[in-house]
């Protein structure tokens, strides 16, 4: 299998951006990938490229006889060098995978390009209906908290469905003095209470957090402690270090198309697989690049091995048990490419469980 990969590793700056970073991590997580499949016997050639900024160096890579020869091209940052590798793929017949950013609109119109990052359209309708399946019979509250990292797409989409379901829901607003009986008040004993942030922020989860579980906690007399459930977003993940015991307490859920439990036997494989080949931890990123490199790499390779040009056919038969991120690559329309549409929900139970709810 011919592989080019194509990212802006700067090597010609004199510094290093943390952006940079995360490139060669990517890049480091797709050779593991590679070593993996080449253990059991695939042949692999990897071509790697620079492609700086803007759209010069990318032309003249794209004139290699390992460009046009390749089965599958990964990478590329810049929506205009995109829009170049993707015409160039369309043309040639090969398979272009976009591992970073979900707002190109390539995959529209182009039959060759896969769309790893799941855009934020479909990624909120998906978690709405997930979040609607799962809460359909609880006493939903959201709390207007109005800061900086506010998730207005994500709510109406969340608003939208409940309303097409007639779901019930409430709406509190953030006042710091009154939100303990605010939130209470609009809190039932005879079922589950979710509550919603309209704010990914951590600033939000420590504005909400201790009244939420008094009230799961309470212990009056003759009165039942509150059933309370906390519902958030993807970025959560990157709190789990100072808000574990919270987040466990307040039976906690969160939508997110990529995740890892650094306790999954694979997460904990790879990762000191990764420190023995690099002398080095990854960066505490969200995604962990590394393992999106691996898992991208590993999930196109093993697929390319499998079913050869037969590949857009069989996306759903390539057996990967990924490290961080799921695949459920789905055609957008007639004419267009492949956007990965996998959502799913982590659960920190009461129990101090960790459970990873999937959605077909």
């Amino acid at each position: 299998i011919q592989v080019a990969l194509l990212l802006p590793f700067m090597t010609n700056e004199t510094t290093q951006s943390s952006a940079t970073s995360r490139f060669v991590e990517y890049y480091e997580g797709l050779l593991l990938a590679v070593d993996s499949l080449r253990n059991m016997g695939t042949s692999i050639e990897l071509s790697v490229y620079d492609t700086g900024n803007g759209t010069k160096k990318v032309k003249e890579i794209l004139k290699e006889d390992a460009l046009s020869n390749a089965n599958l091209i990964i990478g590329a940052v810049q929506n205009d060098q995109i829009g170049l590798i993707a015409d160039f793929a369309q043309k040639h017949n090969i398979k272009y995978v976009i591992p970073f950013t979900s707002k190109n609109d390539d995959v529209l119109s182009n039959a060759n390009v896969y769309q790893v990052n799941t855009p934020h359209s479909y990624l909120y309708s998906k978690a709405a209906q997930a979040g609607c399946d799962l809460f359909s019979d609880y006493n939903i509250i959201l709390v207007n908290i109005k800061d900086k990292e506010e998730k207005p797409e994500f709510i109406k989409a969340f608003k939208t469905e409940m309303q097409q379901r007639d779901i019930p829901f409430k709406e509190v607003t953030y006042k710091g003095d009154t939100f303990a009986t605010d939130i209470e008040a609009a809190m039932v004993r005879d079922k589950r209470n979710v509550v919603l942030p309209t704010s990914a922020s951590l600033d939000a989860v420590n504005k909400i957090k201790a009244p939420l579980r008094m009230l799961s906690e309470l212990k009056e007399e003759e009165k039942e402690p509150y059933m309370v459930n906390l519902f958030g977003y993807p970025e959560w993940q990157t709190y789990t270090n100072d808000h574990l015991a919270s987040f466990y307490e307040l039976d906690t859920y969160f939508y997110s198309s990529f995740y890892t439990n650094n306790l999954f036997p694979e997460a904990v494989q790879f990762s000191s697989a990764y420190r023995k080949w690099y002398s080095k931890d990854m960066l505490n990123s969200f995604p962990k690049y590394g393992m999106l490199g691996f898992d991208t790499g590993y999930f196109f390779l093993k697929g390319l091995s499998q079913y050869g040009n037969k590949l857009e056919d069989k996306l759903d038969k390539v057996a990967v048990t990924p490290i961080q991120t799921g695949f459920k690559f789905e055609r957008v329309n007639n004419w267009g490419g492949f956007i990965n549409r996998k959502v799913f929900f982590v659960h920190f139970t009461k129990d101090f469980e960790l459970i990873k709810l999937d959605f077909e």
